[in-house]
């Protein structure tokens, strides 16, 4: 595991999407098959998949806590910035399943089709993140101009 956050949240999002392939490779009726892993508790895949939920649920717990007991707040645009991959991850989770025939098809007669609504979603996030750089941009030359300081370092 890295040894920083941002690395550790890179880690386990490659892990996702690692986890994600190799389940959709695997059949349905692969649940039902005996699982070897302890974690399965004698049982099937089903139940092994399940277990693994429920423990990262109980250490997402775990984590919440000890922050809490610490008094770890997390700042309003970290909150922001957790919120809005629990959202990510629930989009995700509308479209698995999806074959890419469907994907590509409208969500009802006239509407707009799975891949169009995963584009605008994305255009938003994108739209949004340059507007947020362009204001940030746009309040650093104010601010200079207003306190005398040169434009860049390099300026006499």
């Amino acid at each position: 595991m890295a040894a920083t956050v941002r690395g550790a949240i890179r880690e386990l999002i490659e892990q996702t999407m690692v986890t994600m392939g190799a389940l959709l490779e695997a059949s349905d009726p692969e649940l039902s098959v005996p699982s070897s892993h302890g974690c399965a508790q004698g049982k099937d895949v089903w139940t092994l998949i399940t277990n693994d939920i429920d423990h990262e649920k109980i250490h997402t717990g775990q984590v919440l806590e000890g922050r809490y007991e610490s008094r770890i707040t997390a700042s309003p645009m970290e909150r922001l910035v957790a919120e809005w991959l629990v959202e990510r991850a629930r989009f995700i989770g509308s479209l698995v399943g999806l074959t890419d025939a469907q994907f590509n098809t409208e969500t009802g007669p006239g509407q707009w089709t799975y891949r169009a609504i995963a584009k605008h979603v994305l255009t938003v996030e994108q739209d949004s993140l340059k507007t947020m750089a362009a204001d940030q941009a746009a309040r650093s030359v104010v601010l200079r101009a207003n306190t005398g300081s040169p434009s860049s370092p390099t300026s006499p």
